[in-house]
């Protein structure tokens, strides 16, 4: 059985291009990856406490989405010029592939997310036991969506992603005592972010 998989894209634009690169993936880029085959879901953010700026989430059906003929035929040489001209000039610009560990239970699809923090624990040697702790400590709120765990491999190391929604405003400090590190091991990427939304 194939794993699911996780696409995480994050990236900052300079102040002078942030209209068009909003143009550009509001009107070429999402769209483009969104209905690729093997992306089940895709959602883009705006950081308010962290960096970069800006990041798209795309749900796969597992990473094999990411080798695909169609995907191979519009992503690196074969970009658009107007990709390659926007993403030439962006900064903090991180390419996350990861596989899905867990996924809460408790998910609930009838409330939007307000808040996604998403967080980075690296060079793990048990995944598992940091998600069990996160979903431990965050248990008894009420504002928790969901509880979702990655792993991202390199060659001599594994880093988890921890992404976790709630459905009320909240700030990173509070969330900081909580999750800020798990089993010892603190994150290096922990940012919070609101849904994207044009004008």
């Amino acid at each position: 059985m194939t794993s699911k998989a996780l696409l995480l894209v994050m990236m900052e634009p300079p102040a002078t291009l942030e209209e068009e690169f909003n143009d550009w993936y509001d009107t070429e880029h999402f769209p483009q990856r969104r209905s690729m085959p093997g992306f089940e879901s895709a959602s883009r953010w705006v950081c308010v406490d962290g960096w970069p700026r800006y990041a798209a989430l795309y749900d796969l059906e597992s990473s094999d989405a990411l080798r695909s003929d169609a995907y191979l035929a519009v992503s690196g040489a074969q970009s658009t010029p107007w990709s390659k001209r926007v993403l030439a000039r962006t900064c903090g610009r991180r390419r996350v592939i990861a596989t899905a560990l867990t996924a809460d239970p408790s998910h609930r699809d009838d409330v939007p997310v307000s808040r996604l923090l998403v967080a980075c624990y690296p060079r793990v040697k048990e995944s598992h036991a940091l998600v069990a702790q996160a979903l431990d400590r965050l248990g008894a709120r009420d504002d928790v969506m969901d509880v979702r765990g990655f792993e991202e491999r390199a060659e001599d190391a594994t880093s988890l992603w921890l992404m976790v929604g709630f459905n009320a405003p909240i700030s990173a400090a509070a969330l900081h005592e909580t999750l800020g590190a798990l089993k010892g091991q603190g994150a290096t990427v922990f940012n919070l972010y609101v849904p994207y939304t044009r004008g």
